[in-house]
This record gives C-alpha cells, sequence and structure tokens, in this order.
C-alpha cells in the first residue's frame, strides 16, 4: 500500500504542475495530454483513498477524473476550463499537503 500512496502522490504532483500550467496558452495536443493525465492520475488516486479510508477525497478524485476523461470529453469553453484548471489544481496541491501528514 505504500507503494501506491507514492505513486498517487507523483500522479498529484504532476497533475497539479499541468492544470497550473494550462492556463497559459499550448497547442491543443497539450491539453488532450492533460485530459489523459489527470483522468488518470484522479481514478488512481480515488482508488488509493477509498483504500486508505478517505471516501471524501476518493469521491473528489472520482469526479474529476469524470470530468477530464478523454473518450467521452466535456466540452466547455476556455475560460471556463481555466476557473476548473486553477481550482483542481489549487485542491490537487491542497491534496498533497493534507493526505501527507495524516494517510490513515
Amino acid at each position: 500500500m505504500e507503494n501506491e500512496y507514492k505513486i498517487s502522490i507523483l500522479l498529484r504532483l504532476i497533475s497539479g504542475l499541468m492544470l497550473f500550467l494550462a492556463l497559459g496558452y499550448h497547442p491543443y495536443s497539450y491539453y488532450i495530454t492533460l485530459r489523459w493525465i489527470v483522468s488518470i492520475s484522479s481514478f488512481y488516486s480515488g482508488w488509493v483513498m477509498s483504500k486508505i479510508k478517505r471516501h471524501n477525497w476518493a469521491w473528489f478524485f472520482f469526479i474529476v477524473g469524470v470530468l477530464f476523461n478523454p473518450i467521452i470529453p466535456v466540452y466547455l469553453n476556455r475560460s471556463t476550463w481555466q476557473i476548473i484548471d486553477f481550482a483542481f489544481a489549487v485542491v490537487f496541491s491542497y491534496s498533497l499537503i493534507v493526505n501527507s501528514t495524516n494517510k490513515k
């Protein structure tokens, strides 16, 4: 379980950084990659959080995974995505701080 949790930390860190970077202008391929990375890391982190009984965080990550999923994408305008990207970048960063202090 310890290794799974460490992978979750790394994935959340990468996702948070990519979400902050998404506030700039990038080619369309960046945003497709962002969807894949955030979706995969969210579903994985949700699974890890459910295993360690952090159910509120698990639900949050599962919802983010659905929102960012690249297979059945949610289409919103750029300004709405920027708000979502910033908000989730902050929450991903916050999850690293909160869940690192008391993971069980």
